[in-house]
């Protein structure tokens, strides 16, 4: 986990002022001063590292916009307290009003490159135990969430052609693709992390259950992972599903099925991504959500 240093953090931040009050509320016995706090990088202002003693926390705030964005503290409580046995993730400490409290997780951030080369395998392997997984209760209903985010968007950039799109979308059937299964939905080189006893995930904050071809999917767009990348690792998580599996359920898709079968929802989770990136925006003003946008937005003929 990269972390900023103390100086991100400003008095007036009313993330910090109110991680001050849970800590208070909390651990009482335990005047203020004695807690270092250090801001999180990419939170957007809402995760510290908390440290006290024998303490070592991530502390991570849920407020209305995370919320808007169908992200919900007690929802990944809950996710993390069903995974605790996985070895995929942090481990809970506890809840606090809008806080929610993870044991801090030592490890490092692998490069792009050493990731998607050299730890594929364990990365592809712990993929597929994930999706082994029974259902964790939090089903995403990505139409839903699509009306959602017409709702929060930039109304200045809408377009007749924008429209038809986002009806088109709507209207598409949907079907089980291959395993409905829970999924992290937000795994980049950030949010994974090696540690001692090997690949974990952090972030949780958009895991759900949903179609694995959705999650694959989700998981080389973020990534952009090239074609070579993709067949090497669905070589290994097919053939870790093919070793564990039952013999009925491993013998369903063959790897080219599979990798079709993803494919197919390639225009669908393009077009959430761009979505996602609108509402950032929105909520935001931050320039950089519309630099990611821009690609997405050629992808469907979006800019003129």
């Amino acid at each position: 986990m990269k972390f900023f240093g103390m100086g991100a953090i400003r008095l007036s931040d009313p993330h910090y002022s109110s991680l001050l009050n849970a800590l208070q509320a909390l651990f009482p016995a335990t005047a203020l001063s004695k807690w270092k706090i250090t801001a999180l990088e990419g939170s957007g202002g809402g995760a510290f590292r908390v440290q006290c003693a024998d303490i070592d926390w991530v502390a991570r705030y849920y407020g209305d916009e995370k919320k808007a964005l169908y992200v919900h503290g007690r929802k990944e409580y809950a996710i993390l307290k069903q995974l605790s046995c996985s070895n995929l993730s942090p481990k809970v400490a506890t809840r606090y009003k809008e806080w929610f409290f993870l044991y801090w997780l030592q490890g490092e951030h692998l490069t792009h490159q050493a990731l998607f080369s050299v730890y594929l395998k364990p990365l592809a392997e712990k993929i597929a135990i994930l999706h082994q997984h029974t259902p964790l209760g939090f089903p995403l209903n990505l139409k839903h969430e699509l009306l959602i985010y017409w709702q929060r968007i930039d109304r200045k950039r809408l377009s007749a052609k924008w429209l038809r799109l986002q009806q088109h979308f709507l209207r598409q059937p949907r079907c089980n693709l291959i395993k409905y299964a829970p999924a992290h939905m937000d795994l980049h080189v950030e949010n994974i992390l090696l540690s001692d006893s090997g690949i974990k995930f952090i972030d949780w904050e958009y895991a759900a259950d949903i179609d694995t071809a959705d999650s694959l999917m989700t998981f080389f767009a973020t990534n952009q992972l090239n074609e070579a990348q993709q067949n090497t690792f669905l070589d290994y998580y097919y053939s870790y599903h093919c070793h564990y599996a039952q013999p009925k359920a491993a013998d369903i898709y063959s790897v080219n099925t599979l990798k079709e079968r993803i494919f197919s929802r390639e225009p669908f989770i393009f077009y959430m991504m761009l979505m996602w990136y609108e509402v950032r925006w929105q909520q935001t003003k931050d320039g950089s959500f519309l630099i990611m946008s821009e690609p997405l937005r050629r992808y469907f003929s979006l800019t003129n």
